[in-house]
């Protein structure tokens, strides 16, 4: 096979900037997704930075916001109680944390208020962001790779090529294959590099790794290894000048945004062109390449019904949707509008009714003004919605009615408090909470109320929409939703409900 430079770098702009616009639009707007969760190889904090720049972001208060934060947990008693764990121990914790997660105490400590009373969620928050930012790092990023690399390799082919063609590797079957494969492939090139030389060898010895998975991604490591090596042999010297031909195109890697919208593409561009003239070797074993298209048959035609959207003809590579997301809801539009304003209803008349009980007096629980609480709302139609689909599996139904209602309740609550500097609830003193804002019975309580949404008043609601006019019916949501979001402006305008009893500034 002869290695031919200019057709190369030729195919690779005509790929990114000669078939219109669109090709490069869609492979910017790749890279700048991947970018920000790390994938690109050009890294973009520089970019992201200057953003925080512009809107204020950077300022001073964030070491003394990491000051509140080291005083308060030397008086944890964590720290205090146990001997094993010192001061300087949790000092140190808490540089590690700030290092990672310091978008978390610049958006908390915009409401200083809220960052002095919540110190101990700060932290909570802080150590969650750098789990996720480690899983991201370990997983999303590991399997992203391989659709960033899938997409630049139709785009050679196409230049409508779908935005939802990033997934096209990502079977249910072969989603952890492709992290572990890819897992195995970052830690042997990072074990190389300590010896510098052999990792530089074994750095275009493997390039092509990436590429063979997202053609196929069953492949294994030892095969996809054994496949780059005979790829690339006798032709890492031809590659590592390739990319230095394009020196000029890295260098504008130090600006943020020209590189992103420069350099990113035709990286992506230059790497699946080089892929596809070292998977022409006739000398390799081809048995590992599936995709029929990447043999210059088309692989993609009109959308159905005349469509603009184009559609991938072959199956090689198609994109599977779960099954879940495929089922269609038996509710429609109205009657989650209907079935919203019922249970606000019903978590009024709930929460109202506790106190008639208890201290014989009625007083409006709800935040609002109106006969209706918003989180029972969003709660109980966010149950429907999202979880109908598993009513034929009661206990899977119930933990993750729980697991939902926990989230809804939690966010409430840290929205009231964060934004607001209210708490309508607060459950410290019960017996397994979080941070007072939800607490194991609680949590029950809503898991078996979820089942009754689901398995009672959601049905109960469709079937008296469906014994009336739909006129009726949408004119009853048109009346609700102005009352409500009436209510909503004067709470905006005068601050929400805080009678007695009732949650309020804290």
């Amino acid at each position: 096979m002869k290695w031919n430079f200019k057709q190369i770098r030729s195919n690779a702009r005509r790929t990114v900037f000669s078939r219109g616009a669109k090709p490069w639009f869609t492979l910017v707007c790749v890279a700048f997704l991947f970018a920000f969760i790390g994938v690109s190889n050009i890294n973009q904090l520089d970019f992201i930075d200057l953003i925080d720049e512009k809107l204020g972001a950077v300022n001073d208060s964030v070491n003394s916001n990491i000051e509140i934060l080291k005083a308060y947990i030397i008086e944890t008693p964590i720290v205090k109680d146990i001997p094993l764990i010192t001061s300087e121990a949790a000092l140190g914790f808490i540089d590690i944390l700030s290092r990672s997660s310091t978008w978390v105490i610049k958006l908390l400590g915009a409401n200083l208020a809220y960052f002095k009373r919540n110190q101990g969620e700060v932290i909570a928050n802080m150590i969650i962001a750098a789990v996720i930012t480690a899983a991201v790092k370990l997983f999303i990023q590991n399997a992203a790779v391989i659709g960033s690399h899938r997409f630049a390799m139709e785009c050679r082919f196409s230049k409508d090529v779908p935005f939802r063609r990033i997934m096209a590797p990502f079977h249910s079957k072969s989603i952890f294959h492709l992290i572990g494969v890819m897992f195995i492939y970052k830690t042997v090139l990072a074990l190389w590099s300590f010896t510098v030389i052999g990792g530089i060898y074994k750095y275009y010895q493997y390039c092509m790794v990436p590429y063979i998975l997202a053609e196929n991604p069953s492949v294994g490591w030892k095969e996809a290894k054994k496949l780059s090596a005979q790829m690339t042999k006798g032709y890492k010297m031809k590659i590592f000048l390739t990319q230095l031909s394009y020196l000029h195109i890295w260098i504008v890697k130090a600006i943020p945004i020209i590189g992103l919208l420069v350099s990113v593409p035709m990286e992506m561009a230059l790497g699946a062109e080089m892929y596809f003239a070292l998977r022409s070797r006739s000398d390799i074993d081809r048995k590992l390449f599936v995709e029929k298209a990447f043999s210059g048959k088309p692989c993609y035609a009109p959308g159905e019904d005349g469509s603009v959207q184009p559609q991938y003809v072959l199956q090689d590579l198609s994109i599977q949707r779960p099954r879940l997301i495929d089922e269609k809801s038996v509710y429609t539009l109205l009657d989650y509008v209907i079935m919203f304003f019922a249970f606000c209803f019903i978590g009024w008349i709930w929460e109202c009714g506790l106190y008639i009980v208890r201290d014989h007096l009625l007083i409006n629980r709800g935040s609002m003004y109106g006969p209706w609480i918003p989180i029972y709302g969003v709660g109980g139609t966010s149950v429907v919605l999202l979880l109908d689909r598993f009513k034929d599996n009661k206990p899977r139904l119930f933990l993750l009615s729980v697991g939902l209602c926990g989230i809804l309740e939690y966010a409430s609550s840290f929205i009231l408090d964060f934004m607001f500097n209210s708490s309508y609830w607060n459950y410290k003193a019960d017996f397994m909470n979080l941070n007072g804002r939800i607490y194991l019975a609680g949590l029950i309580a809503f898991g078996i109320g979820s089942m009754g949404g689901i398995y009672l008043f959601a049905p109960t609601i469709k079937a008296f929409i469906e014994k009336h006019s739909r006129k009726l019916i949408v004119s009853v949501a048109v009346i609700l939703t102005v009352l409500f979001l009436t209510d909503l402006l004067i709470c905006f305008k005068f601050g929400f409900n805080s009678g007695a009893s009732v949650g309020g500034s804290i």
